[in-house]
């Protein structure tokens, strides 16, 4: 049998972080190693899922896309990234357990951008690389593995020529910050396609995108199994996933952001654009 429905991309999120949180490896490091959440909109809800406590979701970022403009969130309203070990979140930066990592350890990141071919892109506004230069590079050294969690909302034909653009010294004018891409050509992408594909006996594709009304973002998904299966899933669907609320998302004041490659650095917030206000 097959079954549709649409998620919006706060639905989404939540479906991947049960998903993530559903997987044998996951949890084999949540109970025996160290399981490292980064920030991001997506990676909050697979904190959630994973630890089964709530947080605040909109302060558990630092660079953010919001009303219209690519933006990031001051230090000073940021929730701590997350560090588990052996099911205890421990009071550290996730950068001081780096070089403990090992065989097993998990590392859940987001991501901005995903193409057909696999490539996930992750936009760096930190002139350090943030996230990625923290980890990539010794992650790759020691053949550990980063998962990327993305929805199928960030879809773009190629994340190669993507990456092939940007910088926050090579672009002239922007609206909002101005930032890089990377390219993760070798990374595990993690979607809502295999979030369902960990939590039911079923095939999923990608059947269709957009929206208006509220449910702009959205993806259209059918699934394919077993009639048992797919309706497990399906009601799964309805009674855990649909009516995920927005998050109500959270911008710092213009005048004090630190971001220098930022068009509105320094402005009174009075001053900004009306989408900005």
């Amino acid at each position: 049998m097959q079954a549709l429905f649409t998620l919006t991309p706060a639905e989404s999120k939540r479906l991947i972080g049960k998903g993530i949180a559903a997987l044998p490896e996951v949890q084999n490091a949540k109970a025996n190693g160290y399981v490292l959440v980064s920030r991001g909109s997506t990676t909050a809800y697979c904190l959630e899922e994973i630890t089964g406590e709530k947080i605040e979701k909109e302060r558990y970022l630092a660079g953010q896309t919001i009303r219209g403009t690519l933006c990031v969130l001051d230090a000073g309203d940021r929730a701590r990234p997350v560090t588990l070990h052996k099911g205890e979140a421990l009071a550290v930066e996730p950068t001081s357990v780096a070089d403990k990592l090992g065989p097993g350890d998990i590392v859940i990141k987001g991501g901005n951008a995903l193409d057909a071919f696999g490539n996930v892109g992750v936009i760096m506004v930190n002139p350090a690389g943030g996230t990625m230069g923290s980890f990539y590079m010794g992650m790759k050294a020691r053949g550990l593995e980063i998962i990327y969690t993305v929805g199928l909302e960030k879809l773009v034909p190629s994340v190669e020529e993507a990456a092939r653009y940007g910088g926050t010294m090579m672009i002239g004018k922007s609206i909002g910050c101005k930032a890089g891409l990377a390219c993760v050509a070798d990374g595990r992408v993690f979607t809502e396609i295999d979030a369902l594909e960990a939590l039911f006996d079923v095939a999923a594709v990608h059947f269709a995108s957009g929206g208006w009304g509220g449910a702009e973002g959205s993806v259209t998904l059918i699934v394919e199994g077993p009639d048992a299966e797919v309706g497990k899933c399906m009601d799964f669907i309805e009674t855990k996933i649909k009516g995920e609320p927005a998050l109500p998302g959270i911008k710092s004041p213009c005048k004090t952001c630190p971001v220098g490659a930022c068009s509105f650095k320094g402005k009174d917030d009075t001053d900004l654009p009306g989408y900005l206000k």
